[in-house]
Order: structure tokens, then C-alpha cells, then sequence
């Protein structure tokens, strides 16, 4: 009798114990949930509210926006021709494929015939450095002193026909604005649902950018003076590089004490078209370039992640629990309901914010970003299930497979490159096939 009383009373002190460490865990998920949804609404409600056009300029910079490309996808005329119609007086556009046997070759090479603006350059394959790097590495030894910025753009993204006014007005502010970046927001283009999923976790990143402590560029839409490219040694941290803007990131805001200015105006639409499999490779992918980049990043992605679901899994433990077992006590099992629902209502609140601010900020796309509100609401713990998996699976390893060629990241700056049998890396300075020169719109 005695012995079951003290195995009572042991019971009862661990159960207590628990509940006061899951409380706290609670606490902690509750305050980031509060922060999350203030990055939520200045997402969805304040940046809309400040789409205005960028104040003008008393001249224009000469722009050269580089693009390096590889095969062609149902997108790709589309958002070339999007490039060529840009509301820009002074740029030209620096095409770089790796290979002269890239289908794509041919579709620009008809672009060119057309459009003066339009460059062409063959970079070779890369031996020590990402080949997206070494493209755009090849890229801007093709640009001059009179191309005063150099803006870089990915072939996946469809800019709107203000993206390089936009993108470059900041520049012209002062010295202070060291690059300036947009950010993507994937469309979904089939229903499956990996292809929502994807648009909620990308939509969740980029509503962190903004303030310029947490900006960090992004390589499918940032700019910089050529100057700074060179002054700020960035052209040499690039030459072992995998990843372009990261690397540009840490240059600018911690070698050239400068800022990283986000423009919202440039947030540009991605398709996604993504199935199960290709999700978890990209975000892994993704995670793992974060993990060795920035390693306080992934770190924080995971903690959050981890502290989030820890609490929510409890809380609603808890309350499906106390439905079944009359001798929870009922002022505990109220509690658990209200801190469970304090939790789901935030986040839900904050997935409805980013729905919004993508809907506001993309309106072309409305429809197809609505189909995302589910997932961002109702289902956005199982995104963070997902992103969770994701960002443990990147942690092992440094290795990445992009595009059919193996890298494994020694640092943030070297790389090591492994590419299938057969390859042969061309390690002659890359070659202009279609160009002659700099050619202003109009």
C-alpha cells in the first residue's frame, strides 16, 4: 500500500515535471508563433501598402543583366522575352551557357539575330567552382566599365516589366546600399500538392526579408555596381563558390560593412511543378548549401522547427487525451485546449498573411496562389513536418547532385567537382558565339 503510494507520488512528480517543461517549450513556440505572424503581416499588409514605384533617378545606370541558362523548359521563352521587355532605357542581357550542344543555344541564337541587346557566351564546364558560378563568372568578364551594375537573373523566374528599374534605383541612393535583391514566389502549375507545400516554405523564408540585418540576397534577382563587384573582392570569393549569393551576401555585409536593400517590387513568380521526390531533393538540396553557408541559419531553421512541433504535437496530445480520460481534471484539460488552439490559431494566422501578401504582391497569379491557403492555414504543421525532414536530412553530408554534376562543399568558399564519365571540362576562357556589344532599348 505504501509502495504504491510512493510509485504514486513519483508517477505524479514526473507528469508534473513534464507538464512544466512542455509549458515553457510552449511559451517559446507561442513567442516565435507572435513573431512569426508580426513577419506575416508586414508581408501581406505593410509591403503591399508600400508598392509604389521607386523614386527616379537623374540618370539611369548602365545595366548588364547576366543569365546563365541551361536546356529548355516550358518557361523559358516566356520569361526571356520577359527580359527583353523590360520599361529600361540603357541594358543589355549576357546569356551564358556552359556547352555549345545545349538545346537552348539555338532558341537565343534566333533572340540575338533580332536583338542587339542580346550577347551570347559559351563558359565551359566547371572544374573547381559551381557551374552557375562559373557561368556568371564568364558572364561578367564580358562586361565593361561602361555597364555601371551588374544584375544577375535565373532562367526560372519571370520578372515584370519594371524588375530592372526597380532593382537598380536603390543603388543610386548612396554608398550604404551595397546590392539589392528581389526573391521568388513559386506559382503553383498542376495541383499535386508537393507543388503547394513548396510555395507555402518558400513563401515563409521570404517574408523574413526586409530589414536589413535578416536580408540576404538571392541569386535570381540581385544586383550590384561592377565597381563594388571588383572593389569589394567579391569576383575573387567567387572563384571556388558554389553558392552565388550567399557568398554575395557575406561579402557585402560583413567584408564591405555595406547593406543588402530588399525591393519588393522585384519579387518575381517561379513555377512550381514539383512532385514528392523532386521536393524533398530541392529543399534538401537547398538546406544543405544553408548548412555549410550559413551555418546559424540552419541552425536557427531547425531549432524553430523543433520547438514548434514539439509543442503543438503536446498540446494536442493533450486535448484528444483529455476527452478519453474522465480523471484528467478539467481545469487542466481547458488549459491544454486553449494553449493548443493560442498555438494553431497563430500559425494559421500567419500562413493566411502569407497568402495574402503573395496574392497582393503577385496579382497575376492570384488564383493559383489561393489554392495554397489550405496547406498555409489548416495544414501548415505538416509543412513543418516536411520542412523538418528536409533540413534534418541535409545535415548529413556536404554533398549535393545539381543538375547531373556531383559538389561537395569543403567551405564556403571551395568546392570540389565531380562530374559524370565522359565530361570534358573546357578550361579555355569562355567564348562569344552571338553579340556586338551594348545596345540601348529603342
Amino acid at each position: 500500500m505504501m509502495q504504491g503510494l510512493v510509485v504514486g507520488k513519483q508517477g505524479t512528480s514526473v507528469t508534473a515535471t513534464v507538464s512544466f517543461v512542455f509549458f515553457w517549450v510552449w511559451l517559446a513556440a507561442m513567442v516565435l508563433a507572435i513573431w512569426a505572424a508580426r513577419i506575416g503581416q508586414r508581408f501581406g499588409v505593410r509591403l503591399p501598402r508600400k508598392w509604389v514605384a521607386q523614386r527616379e533617378a537623374e540618370g539611369y545606370p548602365r545595366v548588364a543583366v547576366i543569365l546563365p541558362i541551361k536546356g529548355v523548359d516550358d518557361d523559358t521563352l516566356p520569361n526571356v522575352r520577359a527580359l527583353l521587355d523590360q520599361d529600361y532605357p540603357a541594358y543589355r542581357l549576357i546569356f551564358v551557357v556552359e556547352s555549345e550542344e545545349d538545346p537552348v543555344l539555338g532558341l537565343l541564337e534566333k533572340l540575338a539575330q533580332e536583338e542587339s541587346r542580346v550577347e551570347l557566351v559559351v563558359a565551359g564546364l566547371a572544374e573547381h567552382r559551381g557551374q552557375k558560378v562559373h557561368n556568371q563568372l564568364a558572364g561578367v568578364e564580358r562586361t565593361t566599365e561602361r555597364d555601371e551594375v551588374l544584375a544577375f537573373m535565373d532562367a526560372d523566374a519571370k520578372p515584370g516589366p519594371h524588375w530592372i528599374h526597380n532593382l537598380v534605383m536603390p543603388l543610386t541612393y548612396g554608398e550604404h546600399i551595397g546590392a539589392t535583391t528581389g526573391y521568388r514566389y513559386y506559382i503553383p502549375v498542376t495541383p499535386h500538392t508537393a507543388n503547394k507545400i513548396v510555395s507555402v516554405l518558400n513563401a515563409m523564408v521570404g517574408a523574413l526579408l526586409g530589414p536589413y540585418r535578416r536580408t540576404f540576397a538571392w541569386g535570381g534577382s540581385m544586383a550590384i555596381r561592377r565597381k563594388d563587384f571588383f572593389g569589394y573582392g567579391l569576383h575573387d570569393l567567387w572563384q571556388g563558390a558554389l553558392s552565388d549569393d550567399y557568398v554575395l551576401s557575406y561579402c557585402v555585409k560583413n567584408v564591405a560593412k555595406r547593406k543588402v536593400q530588399f525591393v519588393a517590387q522585384c519579387l518575381v513568380a517561379s513555377d512550381a511543378n514539383f512532385n514528392w521526390a523532386s521536393l524533398f531533393e530541392f529543399a534538401v538540396r537547398q538546406y544543405r548549401i544553408t548548412k555549410v553557408c550559413a551555418p546559424w541559419v540552419w541552425l536557427t531553421g531547425v531549432g524553430g522547427a523543433v520547438i514548434y512541433l514539439a509543442a503543438f504535437s503536446y498540446t494536442l496530445f493533450n486535448v484528444i487525451y483529455g476527452f478519453f480520460t474522465p480523471a484528467m481534471m478539467q481545469g487542466e484539460h481547458l488549459r491544454q485546449m486553449a494553449m493548443f488552439s493560442a498555438l494553431y490559431g497563430m500559425s494559421m494566422l500567419r500562413g493566411y498573411l502569407l497568402v495574402l501578401g503573395g496574392q497582393r504582391l503577385l496579382p497575376d497569379h492570384k488564383e493559383a496562389i489561393r489554392s495554397t491557403l489550405p496547406w498555409a492555414t489548416i495544414g501548415l504543421p505538416w509543412c513543418y513536418v516536411i520542412n523538418l525532414v528536409a533540413l534534418i536530412g541535409s545535415g548529413f553530408g556536404r554533398t549535393i547532385v545539381w543538375r547531373g554534376v556531383t559538389y561537395r562543399m569543403v567551405s564556403r568558399l571551395k568546392t570540389e567537382v565531380a562530374r559524370p564519365r565522359g565530361a570534358v571540362v573546357d578550361a579555355r576562357r569562355a567564348e562569344v558565339v552571338v553579340g556586338e556589344g551594348i545596345g540601348d532599348r529603342g
